[in-house]
């Protein structure tokens, strides 16, 4: 049986494109028009079914898979605008033609762009899980800055219980009341829910088509990650098991947000770890360099970890913000010298001289955000600068930490592969 690996691509990237546009354009300060975002939300449904419709052999029939697909994803968000506002867990009569309706529409406009789609000239086909992989970058790439503004705008702690929102099942809570810190809270767990089930979907992928042992246990271990970073989330707001949205119940623990924040970007090379791992270029590469450079890679790896960490703790618990500056430059010399080396060393290998450049330049970008986010916070706090800038900064500082290790993560990867002499 032929695992539909393209059409689960198309369908999951479809959905992760359409939640960051909504994402994007219902945050606090940017709150688009309804109408507009409704526009955007269904071009991309097309666009997706384009993608679909020049795949081989696909077609029409292809398009309406993959926008279903898409659709069922949607479910996870359509239940907030079903819920009745007064009565929890409790559905508008008319849910019972919603919820199928949104798929059967999802799935005709898909089929609509296969339509469009098949008309042109028609594309190689999707390299198997590896684009599925990539999918699964892009969502948990998301899901951190989704993170990082719940952490940059102290909203936590916005919704006070878990797993449930307000004593709501969590795709039940109201739309109309995700305003402010709630809204960012609220989205951050839907969004975590989509990383999961894309992650646990990549796990069955790789169990049913990947011939490598390794990389399917990756995939489960990346399973348990995301398992353990999705109650380590919830455990923050609640500090033990309970469903009470009563704080006298619940006792928020500081600490896990600083291990959950800790755990996100490592999670996140993982994740880009299986998509390395599992494409063509990957499978194909025969070069490798000598065990000094490892050596150097392994320990910018270690560094850039610890350094994480540090920063998680200067977030959550306001201390060590010396400690974290002067592990900046230890770090900024480690990664620079590390990708510098790769890219001066290895002219005739393209792939160590993209990753070497990455790592410099994601440590330059780093640094410098990190010298910004100094100054924008005295400035906010000060009442120079706007908040918005101070939050807009951190959360880029963050996010940028987390491409600089998964950067360090493929350069210490692609200078593993066997067969090549050692470099001098």
């Amino acid at each position: 049986m032929r695992v539909p690996a393209d059409l689960l691509t198309i369908g999951f990237g479809t959905t992760v494109a359409m939640w960051g546009i909504g994402y994007l354009a219902r945050l606090p300060v940017v709150q688009a028009p309804a109408s507009i975002v409704l526009v955007l939300l269904l071009v991309t449904l097309v666009a997706g079914g384009v993608l679909a419709g020049r795949l081989p052999g696909r077609g029409v029939t292809g398009g309406a898979a993959a926008g279903a697909i898409s659709g069922l994803l949607n479910l996870l968000v359509l239940g907030s605008f079903l819920s009745q506002h007064e009565t929890p867990n409790a559905l508008l009569p008319s849910a019972a033609l919603w919820a199928p309706g949104s798929i059967a529409a999802s799935a005709l406009l898909g089929a609509a762009g296969a339509w469009v789609g098949s008309r042109g000239a028609s594309r190689r086909e999707i390299d198997g899980t590896h684009g599925f992989a990539r999918v699964a970058v892009a969502a948990t790439f998301l899901l951190l800055i989704a993170g990082g503004l719940v952490t940059s705008n102290r909203a936590g702690l916005a919704v006070v219980d878990w797993p449930n929102s307000y004593g709501y099942n969590m795709f039940l809570y109201p739309f109309a009341r995700m305003t402010g810190g709630i809204y960012l809270e609220h989205a951050h767990r839907l969004l975590g829910a989509l990383v999961g089930l894309t992650t646990l979907t990549l796990a069955i992928l790789l169990a049913l088509t990947e011939p490598r042992g390794w990389v399917k246990k990756l995939g489960l271990a990346a399973v348990v990650l995301v398992m353990i970073q999705g109650a380590l989330g919830g455990l923050r707001v609640t500090g033990k098991p309970t469903l009470s949205s009563d704080p006298a119940f619940t006792e928020p623990n500081v600490y896990l947000a600083v291990v959950h924040g800790v755990m996100a970007p490592i999670f996140f090379s993982v994740v880009v770890t299986l998509a390395i791992v599992t494409s063509r270029a990957w499978k194909e590469r025969k070069a490798a360099a000598g065990s000094g450079e490892r050596t150097l890679a392994t320990v910018a790896l270690v560094l850039v970890v610890v350094q994480i960490a540090f920063g998680a703790i200067q977030r959550h618990l306001a201390q060590g913000l010396m400690l974290h500056v002067a592990m900046a430059f230890l770090v900024a010399g480690n990664t620079i010298a590390c990708g510098a080396r790769a890219w001066g060393l290895h002219g005739e290998d393209p792939v160590l001289r993209r990753a070497g450049l990455a790592v410099v330049h994601a440590t330059v970008l780093q640094f410098a955000l990190g010298i910004a986010a100094w100054i924008v916070k005295g400035a906010a706090e000060t009442g120079a600068l706007s908040e918005a800038w101070r939050i807009v900064i951190t959360t880029a500082h963050q996010g940028t930490g987390a491409i600089l290790l998964a950067c360090v993560v493929a350069l210490r990867l692609y200078l593993e592969r066997p067969g090549a002499p050692r470099s001098v």
